[in-house]
């Protein structure tokens, strides 16, 4: 049985304990599996029915638990979607008016601990992967649509980031390209093949210099390729940009 209601201010802590003891539980089930019915769940917690429905509310909005319907329903344990956790950072940096000059100033230094951590890894895998990828550049081409260009670079990124094996650089860079990618100056930029062309060149050499355990080369391409990304920016930008960069002690 439930225990008896409380009042609104009395609810607040048992809210508060049984948030924790739910997020825990949810943390420590695989994504997908069952944890419980409404009234098995609220049992264990010893909370009432009401109080339970705001805990999984609250659960439900930050990923970690799906509530069911139907014959088998009950709360399952889910896992927040980078993809969605990155547009929404994303869109935030647009209400604050962030622009490609503020984004360019933290990716610069994110890259650098990225392609530095790449070079060191171990991950005999994840640079096999690369490898295959690499190799399938360099037989196939350079792909010249864009879509084809958008997907190949989405590609490689993921597994730089995976070599890299950080996933707070990969949710960080994650947020970063998707808020470049909705970006009215980046989209212009990537529209031009010579732009793209020189993407691709670039992934080559970086890819290389990363397989080679180079971080000094990694770091000179990464370092050149914003350069040149910087100077193809839309006049206002660029110039704001390079303010920016001279403005950093």
């Amino acid at each position: 049985m439930n225990p008896a209601p409380r009042s609104k201010g009395a609810r607040a802590p048992v809210l508060k304990a049984a948030l924790a003891r739910l997020r825990q539980l949810a943390l420590a089930t695989p994504a997908g599996e069952f944890l419980g019915s409404e009234q098995e769940l609220s049992d264990l917690l010893a909370i009432s029915r009401p109080t339970f429905r705001q805990a999984v509310r609250v659960l439900e909005q930050d990923q970690l638990l799906e509530k069911r319907m139907g014959p088998h329903g009950g709360c399952y344990a889910a896992r927040p979607d980078s993809r969605t956790t990155a547009r929404a950072a994303a869109l935030y940096l647009q209400v604050e008016q962030a622009n490609l000059r503020d984004l360019m100033q933290v990716t610069q230094a994110l890259q650098q601990c990225l392609l530095t951590l790449a070079c060191q890894s171990d991950r005999v895998a994840e640079k096999a992967r690369l490898r295959t990828f690499l190799d399938h550049l360099a037989t196939q081409g350079h792909p010249e649509d864009l879509p084809r260009f958008l997907e190949a670079e989405r590609s490689f990124e993921q597994l730089v980031t995976s070599i890299a094996g950080n996933p707070a650089l990969r949710l960080f860079l994650q947020i970063a390209r998707q808020f470049v990618d909705e970006s009215a100056a980046s989209q212009v930029l990537i529209a031009n093949p010579a732009m793209r062309r020189m993407r691709c060149a670039a992934w080559s050499r970086l890819g290389e210099a990363i397989l080679a355990g180079d971080a000094a080369q990694a770091l000179a391409i990464a370092t050149q390729q914003g350069a040149a990304f910087a100077a193809l920016v839309p006049g206002d930008t660029v110039e704001a940009w390079a303010q920016g960069i001279d403005g950093i002690d």
